[in-house]
C-alpha cells in the first residue's frame, strides 16, 4: 500500500511538472501568434458554418466534423451571455482547444511511457516532447493534431492494457476512443486495425493472453465500439473513408480528390505513373526527413538506439512490442500511399508515427551516456561510473532542449505578420462587404471581408481592392501589371518576413 502510494505521488509530481511546462509554452506560443495556419482558417470557417447549417455543412465539407464541432462548443460555452462575432473570439477557441488536448494527450502518453518502462523514463520522454518545436506549435494553432492524437493515444493505451490484463471488455473502450478520433482525422481508424491484428493472433498463437470466445467477444466490442460513433458520420457521407474517396457505398459520396490540410498540390497522373520505384523512394526519404525536423535531428541517433535496445530483450508476440511492430506496419505503408498517390506527406501527418517511438529516446540517451562515460571517464568503481552516467544523460537532455528554444519560442506566422496588417488596414477601411482578391486567403479571413483567392494574375471583376505580395514566387498569384492604385503598403523588417501591397481596383 506504501509502494502504491508512493507511485500515485510520484505521478502526480511528474505530471505536474510536465504539464505546467507544456501549459506555459502553449500559453506563450497562442497570446504571441501573429497569423494562424491556413488549415486553421478552414477548421473556423466549417465551425462557423455547423452553427447555421449542421448536416448539410457535413455533407458538403471533405474535412471530417470532429474538431470544428469542438471548436464551435468551445466558443458557445465560452459566449453564452452575448454574440461575440469577432474573429479573434474564435481564433482563441481553436487554439484553446488545441492546447488542451495537447495536455490531456501528454497526459495519456506520460502512462504509456510508464507501462512501457518506469515513470521516470516517461517523465524524460515527455519532457523532450514537450519541448520539440513542431508538436508544441501544433498545440497551439488551430489544428486537429493534438485531439487526434489523444483519441489515438487513449486508444492505443486502452489495447496495451486490454492485452496485458486480459481486460477483454477494455477493447471495447479503446473502440469508442478510436471512434471519436475518426471524427476528427481518419488515421485514427489504425485503433481499430491494431486491435483486430492483436485479437486474430490469438487464434493462430498457442501463447495466447485470453481465450478464443473472449478474443471474438472483445472483436465485436472493439468493432460496435467503434462503429457506434463513426457509423453515423460513414453512412451520411456514403463512405468509410470519404475524405480520400475510399471505400465507397454510396454514388452520393464522391468528392473532389482534394486535402484542405496541404499546401502542396501535384499535377496528376495516372496510378501505374504514381507508384514507380522513384516515388516510392522519395517517399521513403520525405518519412526520414519528417522525422528528423520533428526530432529537431539531435534526438533521431537516441531514437533509433532506444527502440533497438529495448525491443531487441522482448519477445515478438508480447503485447508492448506487438503493437509497437504492428504500428509501424500499418503507418508507415499509409505514409507511402498518401505520398505516392496524393503527393504530399507532412510533419503533421508523420506525427501519429512518432508518438510511441518518442518514448524510447531515453533509453537510447542512456546507452548514449553510457558509452560517453566508458570513453571520457577514468572512475572504475560503480558509485562514480553511475554519477557520470547520469551526468552525461543530463548534458544530452540539455543539450537537446537548447538546440530545440529558438525554434520552439518563435512566435507562429511570425514571417507572416504582413498578412495581419493587411487585414487590419481592409477591416478598418472597407465596407464590410467589400470583395477582395487576394493571393492568400488568411489575409481576407482576419480582414472578416468576403475574399476570392485570384489564380494566374486574373482579378475577379466584382473585387474591390486586391493585395499583391510583390515578391511572391508563385506564378498562379503574379500580376502582370497593378490593378490600381496603392492604397497601403506593408515593408517587413525581417528578412523572413513578406511585403504586402493593398490596391484599389480601377
Amino acid at each position: 500500500m506504501h509502494i502504491e502510494q508512493s507511485d500515485k505521488s510520484r505521478d502526480l509530481i511528474n505530471l505536474s511538472i510536465l504539464l505546467a511546462v507544456a501549459l506555459c509554452i502553449g500559453i506563450y506560443l497562442i497570446l504571441t501568434t501573429a497569423v494562424i495556419s491556413r488549415d486553421g482558417t478552414t477548421f473556423i470557417t466549417y465551425a462557423k458554418q455547423l452553427d447555421s447549417a449542421f448536416v448539410q455543412t457535413i455533407k458538403n465539407e471533405a474535412q471530417h466534423p470532429g474538431y470544428p464541432g469542438l471548436i464551435l462548443v468551445s466558443h458557445k460555452a465560452t459566449d453564452f451571455r452575448y454574440k461575440n462575432t469577432s474573429i479573434l473570439s474564435w481564433i482563441y477557441c481553436a487554439q484553446s482547444i488545441a492546447l488542451i488536448f495537447r495536455l490531456l494527450a501528454i497526459t495519456v502518453l506520460y502512462f504509456i511511457g510508464k507501462h512501457l518502462f518506469e515513470a521516470r523514463t516517461s517523465f524524460w520522454a515527455i519532457l523532450i516532447l514537450i519541448f520539440l518545436p513542431n508538436p508544441a506549435e501544433y498545440g497551439s494553432d488551430a489544428l486537429s493534431d493534438w485531439p487526434h492524437l489523444f483519441f489515438f493515444a487513449a486508444g492505443l493505451y486502452l489495447l496495451f492494457k486490454a492485452g496485458t490484463s486480459r481486460k477483454w471488455w477494455l477493447f471495447g473502450f479503446a473502440g469508442l476512443a478510436a471512434g471519436a478520433g475518426y471524427l476528427i482525422r481518419p488515421e485514427c481508424a489504425i485503433v481499430v486495425m491494431l486491435g483486430c491484428l492483436w485479437l486474430g493472433f490469438q487464434f493462430l498463437w498457442p501463447e495466447r493472453s485470453i481465450g478464443k470466445s473472449r478474443a471474438v467477444c472483445a472483436l465485436a466490442l472493439l468493432i460496435a465500439g467503434f462503429l457506434a460513433i463513426a457509423g453515423p458520420y460513414m453512412m451520411l457521407k456514403g463512405a468509410l473513408f470519404p475524405k480520400k474517396n475510399v471505400g465507397q457505398f454510396s454514388q452520393s459520396s464522391k468528392q473532389p480528390d482534394v486535402d484542405k490540410q496541404t499546401d502542396l498540390t501535384l499535377p496528376q497522373t495516372t496510378l501505374a505513373s504514381q507508384f514507380t520505384p522513384s516515388n516510392i523512394t522519395r517517399a521513403f526519404g520525405k518519412l526520414f526527413d519528417n522525422t528528423g525536423e520533428t526530432l529537431m535531428w539531435f534526438f533521431v541517433p537516441a531514437l533509433f538506439i532506444g527502440i533497438y535496445k529495448k525491443l531487441k530483450a522482448q519477445k515478438w508476440y508480447e503485447p508492448e512490442k506487438f503493437f509497437i511492430i504492428a504500428i509501424a506496419a500499418l503507418y508507415i505503408p499509409l505514409m507511402i500511399w498518401l505520398h505516392c498517390k496524393h503527393g504530399y506527406m507532412s510533419d503533421r501527418h508523420t506525427l501519429p508515427l512518432l508518438i510511441i517511438p518518442i518514448l524510447y529516446i531515453p533509453a537510447g540517451l542512456q546507452e548514449l551516456s553510457t558509452w560517453f562515460q566508458k570513453r571520457f571517464s577514468r572512475k572504475a568503481d560503480s558509485a562514480a561510473a553511475n554519477r557520470d552516467e547520469r551526468f552525461w544523460f543530463l548534458v544530452l537532455i540539455i543539450i537537446g532542449v537548447f538546440i530545440c528554444i529558438p525554434k520552439l519560442f518563435r512566435p507562429l506566422g511570425s514571417d507572416k505578420q504582413g498578412y495581419r496588417a493587411a487585414a487590419q488596414w481592409l477591416k478598418a477601411n472597407t465596407d464590410s462587404d467589400a470583395v477582395v482578391a487576394v493571393p492568400e486567403i488568411r489575409i481576407s479571413f482576419y480582414a472578416q471581408r468576403p475574399g476570392v483567392v485570384y489564380e494566374n494574375g486574373n482579378i475577379p471583376a466584382n473585387a474591390g481592392y486586391t493585395v499583391v505580395i510583390p515578391e511572391n514566387k508563385k506564378d498562379d498569384t503574379v500580376l502582370t501589371e497593378p490593378p490600381g492604385k496603392v492604397e497601403y503598403e506593408y515593408v517587413s523588417k525581417s528578412k523572413r518576413g513578406v511585403n504586402v501591397v493593398i490596391y484599389r481596383n480601377l
